[in-house]
């Protein structure tokens, strides 16, 4: 490859890169199975510690009955006073905002789950896995066109309230649990590029 090309690739994955945004408001409209193929391709792609795929599980969720009982726990982490206002200090409207979307997959009409075997060769290499699966899966939804974004809240609910954990509905397989949700659909609005601030985060270099 020439400098040229590469100089191309680059621009197209910065270009990619100031698209992709999350998607918190969903048109009703069903995502295409050959899409949700797709999404799964890509995160197919996606590397993986030690190469240990076999430690990662994926659930498609389009039932919204299933949805809709996975929401309990966030339910249950609203009425923690305590906590929401630590969770949602930032956020503008605070405490309000968060009530508004009681829906913590934003009406999106299909969510990925990824899952990861119980570790305990590698402990916290799990989620830089469940991550890196689902940021391909982020990335080829914004190629598509659709709009995504990542789901936490809800699962990381699950783990503070065990008594509010319905992940048994994932029918997951043994010694899995979920860790992190990319929810998926056709925007409800159409997102307009943006600009990559590139002071983001502090840096610093050894040389």
């Amino acid at each position: 490859m020439n400098g040229g090309d590469a100089a191309m690739n680059d621009n197209g994955f910065l270009e990619l890169l100031r698209r992709r945004q999350s998607c918190r408001r969903f048109a009703r409209t069903a995502v295409e199975e050959e899409a949700i193929q797709k999404l799964l391709l890509a995160a197919n792609g996606a590397p993986v510690g030690s190469n240990r795929n076999e430690d990662l599980h994926i659930t498609v969720v389009t039932d919204r009955a299933a949805l809709d009982e996975l929401a309990f726990a966030m339910k249950r982490r609203m009425e923690d006073a305590a906590v929401m206002q630590l969770l949602t200090e930032k956020l503008p409207g605070g405490r309000s905002a968060a009530q508004r979307g009681v829906d913590p997959f934003y009406g999106a009409p299909v969510v990925f789950f990824v899952s990861h075997r119980v570790q305990t060769l590698q402990p916290g290499i799990e989620f830089s896995n469940v991550m890196s699966v689902a940021m391909a899966m982020h990335l080829e939804a914004t190629a598509l066109g659709l709009g995504s974004v990542f789901i936490w809240g809800v699962l990381e609910a699950m783990r503070m309230y065990p008594e509010a954990d319905r992940s048994a509905v994932l029918r997951l397989p043994k010694d899995f649990q979920p860790l992190l949700g990319l929810a998926a659909g056709y925007p409800a609005r159409p997102a307009e590029p943006r600009a990559i601030n590139p002071d983001k985060f502090t840096v610093n270099t050894l040389s």
